[in-house]
């Protein structure tokens, strides 16, 4: 992989290419990381976004709060998949619907955290949803660390080659979350195998290394 260093948030963006999946390593509870994550779902006028958020540890609420206050508008579409105890919107159309409504969020909520097979349905119907309809996709998996908790990592590094193989074909630009101080070693450079560009948070900023 070739490398580059970058003292802020703003460059990480424009050296991350349109439709690549990306594996962000940093804390999970951390101010740079959530403004990168935010950087990396903002990838052009909200207005014609549509947005997939997978989160294990978040409410949809609170996503919704940290975009507003970061965008200052709603996507076109806004998605989300809640997974094990998250709390859902009580705002959100309930699980299962579906919607054409510009700037409407959706909650599925799947509460076996372990199911890979019914996540992955899930958001292959989210996306054969979205093809075709003009929008910039973007997506935030939030996150691999806590997925590790309930599958191991051959089961989970499966699912992650068909998953982002899925995104690939759909030119989704997608992140997904990894705190390495949480996981082995091994673990992380299984996982970093899968990813067009790894962004990094170090001491002294954040650095990018795409294939």
């Amino acid at each position: 992989m070739k490398s580059e260093g970058h003292g802020g948030n703003e460059p990480v963006l424009d050296a991350v290419e349109r439709g690549s999946s990306v594996l962000l390593l940093a804390p999970s509870i951390h101010a740079a990381t959530d403004d990168a994550c935010l950087g990396l779902l903002s990838v052009d006028d909200p207005r014609e976004q549509d947005v997939l958020w997978v989160t294990y540890t978040r409410s949809p609420d609170d996503c919704i709060q940290d975009w507003l206050a970061h965008a200052g508008e709603r996507p076109r579409n806004l998605q989300f998949v809640s997974v094990g105890e998250t709390t859902r919107s009580a705002s959100a159309a309930s699980g299962g619907g579906s919607s054409t409504r510009p700037g409407d969020e959706l909650v599925e909520t799947l509460t076996s955290p372990g199911d890979l097979t019914g996540l992955g349905i899930t958001l292959s119907e989210i996306l054969k949803e979205w093809d075709g309809d003009g929008n910039e996709a973007v997506a935030c998996f939030d996150s691999l660390t806590a997925l590790l908790q309930y599958a191991d990592l051959q089961t989970v590094y499966k699912f992650l080659h068909v998953l982002t193989g899925r995104f690939d074909a759909a030119d989704v630009t997608a992140h997904f979350h990894l705190d390495p101080d949480a996981c082995d070693q091994q673990t992380v450079s299984t996982l970093t195998s899968l990813f067009d560009t790894v962004v990094e948070l170090e001491e002294d900023g954040w650095t990018v290394r795409s294939r």
